[in-house]
C-alpha cells in the first residue's frame, strides 16, 4: 500500500488510557477469558477526559501537526457498551481539537485491517485528512499502538509511567510531555 497519501504532519492519538482515565473494574473482571483490571469507559458517566488533553493538543497543533483519534473499541462488539451509548461517548469527545475520530470496533483476532496493531485507522485518516505518515506520530499507551505507528511508517511514542521494554522512538510519562517531545 502506497502510504505517501498528503503531505502534512499528522499525530495519532489512542483514546483510552491517553485522552481519558482508564476504569477500575476490579481484580476479578473477566473479559473474553482475560482477566482485565482497567477498561475503557462503558458509560457516560464514567468516561473522565484528562484535563491535560485539550493543552497538550493545542501544543501538537501548535508545532503544526493535525490531530486525530485512532481506538479500539471492542467492547462495542462484545456487548459491554451499548450501540448508542457508544454514541453518546465518541460524541464527548468532539471538545478536543481533533480532525477526526476513528475506531474498530471488532474483537481481537477478527483479522481485520482496521484493529491496532494492523494501520489501517491511521491509513484511513492519513488519506482523509492527507497527512504523511512519514512525517507523522502514533501515540498511545499500548505496544499494540506502538506496532500500529510502525506498520503505519510513523514515529511512535509510548506513554508509561516508568521505564519499560518497548519498540517505540521514544517514551513519555503523559499526554502533555509526549506533545513536548514532538519534533
Amino acid at each position: 500500500m502506497d502510504t505517501a497519501v498528503g503531505s502534512l504532519k499528522g499525530v495519532f492519538l489512542d483514546r483510552d488510557g491517553v485522552l481519558n482515565d482508564l476504569v477500575f473494574r476490579g481484580d476479578e473482571n473477566l473479559i473474553d477469558g482475560y482477566r482485565i483490571p482497567w477498561t475503557a469507559p462503558f458509560v457516560l458517566s464514567e468516561l473522565r477526559i484528562k484535563p491535560e488533553a485539550a493543552p497538550a493538543i493545542a501544543v501538537m497543533i501548535g508545532k503544526g501537526y493535525v490531530p486525530v483519534i485512532v481506538t479500539n473499541q471492542p467492547d462495542v462488539s462484545g456487548g459491554r457498551i451499548a450501540p448508542a451509548e457508544f454514541g453518546r461517548l465518541m460524541r464527548a469527545f468532539r471538545v478536543l481539537p481533533v480532525v477526526g475520530i476513528y475506531f474498530c470496533a471488532h474483537r481481537p483476532n477478527a483479522g481485520c485491517a482496521c484493529r491496532k496493531p494492523a494501520p489501517g485507522m491511521l491509513f484511513a485518516a492519513a488519506r482523509r485528512h492527507c497527512l504523511d505518515p512519514a512525517r507523522s506520530f502514533m501515540i498511545g499507551d499500548s505496544e499494540s499502538d506502538v506496532e500500529a505507528g510502525k506498520a503505519a511508517g510513523t514515529g511512535t511514542i509510548l506513554l508509561a509511567p516508568a521505564p519499560v521494554a518497548t519498540r517505540a522512538d521514544r517514551v513519555a510519562s503523559g499526554i502533555m510531555e509526549a506533545a513536548r517531545l514532538l519534533p
